[in-house]
């Protein structure tokens, strides 16, 4: 009956509940009446469309799972709100600047994904980032808009800087950014040859470090970069052959995936401060350069966790902006184009992988003898004492007996004392023990530590078509963490 009941009860909402799709979903994943996964490629207010569809679709059309679907819509939406949320917090704040975003290609250089976001980008002057020489040609090729920035970082040879020069030439506006002290040399040396005058940026290498996985891209310590007293080196130089007109960019680089909004704004303040120092020196910036960080709430939890962050888009936005003017105009400096290279919150939600499953591990409690056989070990009576012996009082004895009585048969199997179905005969128990731990321990309000990841070692096992290291790269080899959940029978318990 209490299973009938249960069964009666679960509904849609409780598998949305159970998988927070709305909490990490942005707006662009729901759950429908039937049950079913739904994309909404423009928001919680557009249209929505079932993922069960397409997958009937692809079948149609002769494709089976696994896929990896790619929404060219959340691409456009993404875009259109990130320029959207600064366009509001500086006419809001009376910001005199305007906002360029840049998608890094290192963050998803498939062809389709790189035209796309060039296409759509170009009404707001949505630029690219080029860590390579076959970045920058792809940046070239694509480019639709000549007001839209392409930021030029990584190392460079001769051969990019030339590639970076000749862009410029054709009427884009690109910026060569200097990482490490000996570019400048060779940049001024190919300039000269070419007879262009380059537009220069240079990355700072703040003091501030930011959190997550990726702390070490930041701080002094970081692998690229320049310290402050390199780029004044920059600035004399540039003095001294007449060109520090070319000095039109600031750029550092706090990391990816920032999830506490007072690491950016840290990050922000210092790097106006060098701002404002460079444009006293006599350069004439115009753009500052604020590189990743902005976070995808992966979990839902809108906490400053590291697959989370505890801020919303507007207020990422808010807090750039307000942070550079309230420095800047302490000392009257006009203010700077701002430009964010967001590439994971651009194209974190364009894309889903489907599989399907094929087989699964269930947990259930094996039917137990209601006596046992003469031969049984000492052992083995002891894990069905402690099983009848359960109480809310000793779960945690209970647990340690559990652990102890099993690790005693494996180890008497291991020398040949006791038979294979008596170790088998003591895993059941020690499992029927584990299962009715898991059951009584929901009632206490402070759980021992011993006891809390019991429910995992009980999880249902399932056995998916595809492959982490071709399909979630991210997943084995940083932690990362994505949302995984069944696309149908949600109303089902």
């Amino acid at each position: 009956m209490a299973k009938s009941h249960a069964l009666q009860r679960w509904g849609v909402e409780d598998s949305v509940e159970l998988y927070g799709i709305r909490t990490w979903g942005a707006g662009f994943f729901d759950v429908s009446e039937d049950g079913d996964v739904v994309i909404c490629p423009h928001g919680a207010r557009g249209p929505q469309i079932p993922l069960p569809e397409i997958i009937a679709g692809l079948h149609e059309r002769g494709y089976d799972m696994p896929v990896l679907l790619r929404v060219e819509n959340i691409l456009s939406s993404r875009i259109a709100h990130i320029h959207e949320s600064f366009r509001k917090a500086i006419r809001t704040l009376g910001y005199r600047g305007e906002y360029r975003g840049v998608f890094p290609i290192k963050v998803n250089q498939q062809q389709q994904v790189v035209d796309q976001i060039a296409q759509f980008g170009s009404r707001y002057h949505h630029g690219l980032e080029a860590g390579s020489k076959a970045e920058l040609i792809a940046a070239v090729a694509l480019m639709r808009d000549p007001k839209a920035c392409i930021v030029c970082n990584g190392y460079k040879d001769e051969e990019f800087i030339d590639l970076a020069l000749q862009a410029q030439r054709l009427g884009f506006n690109v910026f060569i950014v200097l990482e490490m002290p000996g570019e400048l040399d060779m940049v001024l040396e190919r300039a000269a040859a070419l007879g262009i005058r380059p537009n220069v940026g240079v990355r700072s290498k703040l003091s501030v470090k930011a959190g997550g996985h990726w702390t070490d891209s930041g701080g002094e310590r970081s692998t690229f970069g320049l310290s402050p007293s390199q780029i004044v080196d920059v600035v004399d130089t540039l003095k001294s052959r007449q060109m520090l007109d070319c000095f039109r960019l600031l750029h550092y680089h706090l990391g990816s995936q920032i999830s506490n909004i007072r690491d950016i704004r840290t990050g922000v303040m210092e790097a106006a401060r060098l701002y404002s120092g460079l444009a006293e020196e006599g350069a004439p910036m115009g753009y500052l350069d604020l590189g990743g960080g902005l976070a995808v709430d992966y979990d839902g939890s809108h906490t400053n966790y590291v697959f989370s962050r505890n801020y919303n888009l507007d207020e990422y936005c808010a807090d750039v902006v307000e942070t550079i003017m309230s420095i800047l105009d302490e000392k009257e400096i006009p203010h700077p184009h701002i430009i964010t290279e967001s590439g994971r919150a651009t194209v974190a939600y364009c894309s889903v992988l489907l599989f399907n499953i094929l087989d699964v591990n269930v947990v259930e409690e094996a039917r137990l003898p209601e006596t046992l056989p003469d031969d049984a070990p000492e052992a083995v009576r002891n894990l069905q004492e402690a099983l009848a012996g359960i109480s809310l009082r000793n779960l945690q004895e209970s647990y340690n007996d559990a652990v102890y009585y099993r690790d005693e048969v494996r180890r008497m199997f291991s020398t040949g004392a006791v038979s294979l179905r008596q170790r088998t005969l003591a895993e059941r128990f020690f499992w029927a023990i584990l299962m009715r731990i898991a059951k009584e321990k929901r009632k206490l309000k402070n759980v021992p530590r011993d006891l809390e990841d019991i429910d995992v070692n009980l999880a249902d096992i399932y056995y998916g078509n595809f492959s982490v290291f071709q399909s979630l790269p991210d997943s084995w080899a940083i932690d990362q963490l994505f949302p995984i959940m069944p696309v149908h029978r949600l109303g089902e318990f």
